[in-house]
Parts: C-alpha cells; structure tokens; sequence
C-alpha cells in the first residue's frame, strides 16, 4: 500500500469538525497529544491536510504496519465553509511537496512556534484543507 493511500485511509478515521477548534495537537494514529512529531501532507483523495506523527506511530507507518480503525460514517462536505482570502493566501503557501520531517509545530501564518493551535477545516474546489493558526492570526 503506498504512503498517500495509508495516509487517507487514517484520516478517514478522523471525526473533522467543521467549526474551528483552539486545541493541542494530536499523532494521526494513537491520538496521543504530542509537542513534536513528523509531519507528513495528504494530497489525495480530496484532501489537502498535514498528518503528524509521533516517533512510534511513524516507525510503523514507515514499516507499513501501522493499524486503520474502520472509517467514520460519509462525511458531508458541505458543512465546510469556503476560504476568506486570507485563508486562500495561507493554502497558497503551504509546502505540500515537503518531504517528511520531524519538527515542532508553527503557525501556517507567522511561523511562531506552538503548542496549541486554531485547528481549521475549509473546502477549496475539492478538497478539505487544514491550516493551523497560533492564538494572535487566530
């Protein structure tokens, strides 16, 4: 199975809300909170998203061993709502085509590192896309 396919099937699993929530961040697998992790972009399937890993989770990604829960029920695009501008401009920049790295997060905006974040899913023509803001571009 390739990486991009393995990347959908966990963010399948994933309960997206539509409203933006100001939380900590997660390892896409276990669900554990974590403060670094490797970062990873899913550009398929609709989705244009980072998927964070933590260090044991990501060595059984890279082993391919790594466990899909069974997918949440259809998700119903619509309730996304379209990007403002400036929300546009932030997409515009994301570095999809990164290689995988491990590293500490950032706001997609001013880059000032962060522990907790503004969690924020839009749709852009046919894909659900996740930015993540620090309280002050939040």
């Amino acid at each position: 199975m390739k990486d991009q396919e393995i990347l959908l099937r966990i963010v399948k699993t994933w309960d997206l809300n539509p409203k933006s929530e100001y939380r900590g961040f997660r390892c896409a697998s276990c669900q554990n909170y974590v403060k670094k992790a490797w970062h990873h972009w899913l550009t398929d399937g609709g989705y244009k998203a980072p998927v964070h890993f933590c260090n044991k989770c990501e060595k059984d990604f890279k082993s391919k061993k790594i466990n899909t829960k069974k997918p949440i029920s259809k998700l119903n695009r619509l309730k996304f709502s379209k990007p403002d501008a400036e929300t546009k401009r932030l997409i515009g920049k994301l570095n999809v085509k990164s290689k995988p790295t491990y590293k500490t997060f950032v706001c997609d905006n001013c880059e000032r590192k962060l522990h907790k974040a503004y969690h924020i899913w839009t749709i852009l023509k046919k894909d659900l896309v996740e930015t993540h803001l620090c309280k002050q571009c939040g």
